[in-house]
């Protein structure tokens, strides 16, 4: 007992100095260049910041003030990172905790894997195994190396497997109480990954296929009640938080969540993410066609042998679900692939079933094993200096221009108030400032900045709108081809930072402005107090509670300024209905009765000719009412539509553009507005 002991932890220092070994060769380079722990991705910063406000007492929050977000991809991971900032491991210290995560986690899963899910080896050429399978691919170790949760994932889904053979192989007494346990590992995985949901569900249904006198239905709840309860109290918890049932990075990614993309123009668009994804991450990450060939070949033999099969069919299903689930995000291509890696370490843990099936054949299964094994190692070779200079010129890119701006702005005298950002990780929280993330994936309590996002700059600059004026930010830090309508009408460049040779930033230069919101109304000002009711186009908060839809092309977001009477210029969002489009919403009044409706346009009255609304009562009869022109300013630079309809409680009403385009800006039922 005492030499097994004493082997399995020579096999298990061994798998770890194998997993550092082959980050140092990553992260080496990478300090040169930096001189500070390396990252080569901002989301890296992204996870640092929700656990700096988990450990602070603020449990995924973007930055403390901010309240609860949705935008951390894995709950998992900066729920792990958080002791690791309370501990000491504070600004980007907190990258060495990370390395020293990833180093634990692939230790964990190569061990794991090697002593309970195949060979069950303890010893070192088991365990080494298995640490070979996992980082023979240098596209792969770039992101598990960046600080990012994919190793945390690989470690989830070693246990997974592991709990899964172990509920297989049970005898039937000990058989159910695996299968629940299997099935709270299962729960995990979507937490560290979101689209190894398909996975999960495929290794469930390996449980109930293989539960022997077990019936196979409450087999299959017992593997996949978890899950099952786990994605619905994170569905309901972000519902309550945030006031949308989807995560926010969803909403801000997903192709089929972008509210300007037709059905054909998501398939072709996801159709080109598969086509890349396959043919840089599968077939050149792998090693073009001797690393393709072997996957096919040692896949075939573990699903060809009863004791892997059913692990290996998983794996195989999860990987290419996976794949599917991120050809459905927008930004699938870029960040070197990194989307793609936990389809390619479920399909080498399924070559390494299939290589540690080879060994214990009887006739030259460990020469046979070594020699594929050998290969799948010499496959991808020719990669590995390529990916290692990546990292590191990835590395200084985030360094100098991400970490220079966060460095500039901690130095401002006064500081600024809050730092408006798009999905900037490095900046808010190396600087230690308040920011708000436009793009939504930071978060700002319940305001739907993700969902305003996808409709541009406008639609977010509504909900600027709706923040109290001394929360607002003061200071931008952005790209400004992001940000057209904020930068040119809200911001004053003051400052900029600009790098050589990018390969990782969405832009080369970083632009610093000094905010000045004085053309947005205030959250007191928002609404007419003479009207009875009021919608203010573009704005998402409004809309949601005017139940607000679209035909055609109606969704697009336009601004308009006009001048108020003492002279003052306010801005205001709005949308355009396309020719023949319509704008359909309800209307929040109580009681029977005539009511005028006025439209607020920065049309000219011709322009609006045509365009009717049509008052619809629940019984479904409708009354169609034309638009006329009220009045119209060119110095007020706006022009005011109206018409008088007869409805009652809860109407619906739907605003027809005719046969020209209708800019809408605001809708007021009762007394005409006046500001």
């Amino acid at each position: 007992m005492a030499g097994a002991a004493k082997s399995g932890l020579g096999a298990t220092a061994a798998a770890a100095g194998l997993a550092l070994a082959v980050g140092l060769a990553f992260w080496l380079p990478a300090f040169r260049l930096t001189g500070a722990f390396p990252a080569p991705l901002d989301d890296v910063y992204i996870y640092f910041g929700f656990a700096r406000s988990t450990a602070l007492g603020h449990p995924l929050a973007w930055t403390p003030d901010t309240g609860f977000s949705s935008g951390a991809t894995s709950l998992l991971y900066p729920l792990v990172l958080a002791p690791l900032w309370a501990l000491g491991l504070r600004g980007a210290w907190l990258g060495l905790g990370a390395a020293g995560l990833t180093v634990a986690c692939l230790t964990d899963a190569t061990s794991t894997l090697a002593r309970r899910v195949a060979a069950r080896d303890r010893g070192l050429v088991g365990v080494l195994t298995a640490s070979v399978a996992l980082l023979a691919l240098p596209l792969v170790d770039w992101t598990l190396y960046s600080g990012m949760e994919v190793a945390l994932f690989v470690a989830v889904l070693a246990r997974a497997l592991a709990s899964t053979r172990d509920a297989l192989d049970a005898p039937a007494e000990l058989r159910r109480r695996r299968q629940l346990t299997a099935g709270c590992w299962l729960a995990l995985l979507p937490l560290a990954r979101p689209e190894s949901v398909v996975l999960a569900v495929a290794l469930g249904v390996a449980l109930a296929h293989g539960a022997g006198v077990l019936r196979a239905d409450t087999s299959l709840a017992r593997g996949l009640g978890p899950l099952t309860l786990t994605l619905g109290a994170q569905a309901l918890l972000h519902h309550a938080l945030t006031g949308e049932v989807q995560a926010a990075g969803a909403i801000r990614k997903l192709l089929v969540a972008d509210p300007h993309l037709q059905p054909s123009a998501v398939v072709l668009e996801v159709a080109r993410n598969l086509l890349v994804l396959a043919h840089q991450a599968l077939f050149r990450g792998m090693g073009g066609v001797l690393g393709l060939g072997l996957l096919l070949v040692l896949a075939c033999v573990a699903l060809g042998t009863p004791e892997t099969r059913r692990l290996a069919l998983a794996l195989i299903v999860g990987a290419v679900g996976a794949l599917f689930l991120v050809a459905l995000n927008a930004t699938a291509r870029f960040q070197n692939y990194r989307y793609a890696a936990p389809s390619l370490v479920m399909l080498a843990i399924t070559a390494w079933l299939g290589a540690s099936t080879l060994t214990r054949r009887r006739r030259g299964g460990s020469v046979a094993a070594a020699c594929v094994v050998g290969c799948w190692v010499y496959a991808p070779i020719s990669d590995w200096p390529k990916e290692v200079d990546r990292f590191a010129r990835a590395s200084r890119n985030i360094a100098a221009q991400q970490g220079e701006v966060a460095a500039r702005l901690k130095a401002l005298t006064p500081p600024p108030r809050r730092v408006f950002v798009g999905d900037a990780g490095a900046i808010p929280y190396l600087s230690e400032l308040p920011a708000l993330d436009g793009l939504g994936l930071g978060g700002y309590h319940r305001l739907p900045f993700a969902r305003a996002s996808r409709f541009g700059d406008d639609a977010v600059l509504e909900l600027v709108e709706r923040m109290p004026e001394a929360d607002r930010p003061d200071v931008f830090a952005v790209y400004p081809g992001w940000w057209p309508t904020l930068t040119a009408r809200f911001g004053e460049r003051f400052d900029s930072v600009r790098i050589d040779d990018n390969v990782i930033c969405a832009a080369d230069e970083k632009v610093l402005y000094r905010a000045n919101f004085a053309e947005l109304g205030t959250p007191d000002e928002r609404a007419d107090a003479d009207a009875e009711d009021e919608l203010d186009v573009a704005d998402l908060v409004d809309e949601a509670r005017h139940e607000l839809r679209f035909e055609r092309d109606g969704d697009r977001v336009m601004s308009a300024t006009r001048r108020l009477a003492d002279g003052r210029l306010r801005w205001d969002g709005g949308r355009r209905i396309a020719p023949g489009g319509a704008l359909h919403f309800r209307a929040q009044v109580r009681g029977r009765g005539s009511r005028r409706v006025t439209l607020r346009t920065d049309h000219v009255a011709s322009d609006a000719r045509g365009g009717t609304l049509a008052v619809r009562a629940p019984t479904g009869d409708a009354t169609q009412v034309p638009l006329e022109a009220s009045s119209c300013s060119d110095d007020q630079r706006f022009c005011e539509l109206t018409a008088t309809a007869t409805f009652g409680d809860d109407d619906h009403l739907t605003l027809h553009a005719g046969d020209r385009e209708l800019r809408v800006l605001r809708v007021t039922f009762g007394e005409r507005a006046r500001r």
